[in-house]
């Protein structure tokens, strides 16, 4: 009686066993996948205006790393990115480069960026600024005053700067998921403790219970 109740508990731990090994190897698998950020991306149009170092062939673009969605009709709102880069064909600014910055976003019904106000410091000087907030353009900078929606900006004097008016770009919106073979390691280690389980119950089920 004795020998049939261990080898039944035997092969009921070892069923458990590997289940549990199983369990905690997709589990792990799922948590690695699972986290993702949601990255903004813009894409502006040529300027229409450019000085100095800047061309019409210009543009400003740029994208925006969020920890999460903003989801759908989200309101302009401030924003706090986890990485951010943008440059308008002459200088980049990324958040560790910016001397300042202030990102506002709002979404559509689609959960796409629909207006917003981007403001990038490299110094207290240059910057790159993409202001679609309302219409017509309300964002303006400089002395004389410049009027745009996208804006590199170097310098007045002497003028060294691009501008878009009242022609907004274009948002897409990915996501950005952990990669998969990250989690292998960990599925290895299931896989190989299911292997010592398996071994482990062989070896019992073919030696002699002792009485």
């Amino acid at each position: 009686m004795w020998r049939y109740f261990r080898g039944a508990a035997v092969k009921t731990f070892n069923r458990f066993g590997l289940a549990i090994v199983c369990a905690a190897a997709l589990s792990a698998i799922g948590a690695v996948s699972a986290h993702a950020d949601t990255i903004y991306t813009y894409t502006g149009t040529d300027f229409t205006t450019a000085t100095g170092t800047y061309t019409t062939s210009d543009s400003v673009s740029g994208m925006i790393d969020l920890a999460a969605p903003l989801g759908d009709n989200a309101p302009l709102g401030l924003v706090t990115p986890v990485s951010f880069s943008f440059s308008d064909g002459v200088q980049t600014i990324t958040k560790t480069s910016a001397n300042f910055y202030a990102i506002d976003l709002g979404t559509n019904a689609t959960g796409v960026p629909n207006a917003w106000a981007i403001v990038l410091s490299g110094t207290s000087v240059n910057r790159i600024v993409s202001d679609f907030s309302c219409t017509p353009s309300c964002s303006t900078y400089g002395s004389p005053v410049l009027s745009f929606t996208d804006l590199g900006y170097i310098s007045q004097s002497p003028n060294d700067y691009g501008l878009t008016t009242s022609t907004e770009g274009v948002w897409t919106v990915t996501t950005s998921g952990t990669p998969l073979p990250a989690a292998l390691p960990l599925f290895a280690g299931g896989l190989g403790a299911m292997g010592l389980l398996g071994w482990r119950r062989k070896r019992k089920n073919g030696a002699p219970l002792a009485a």
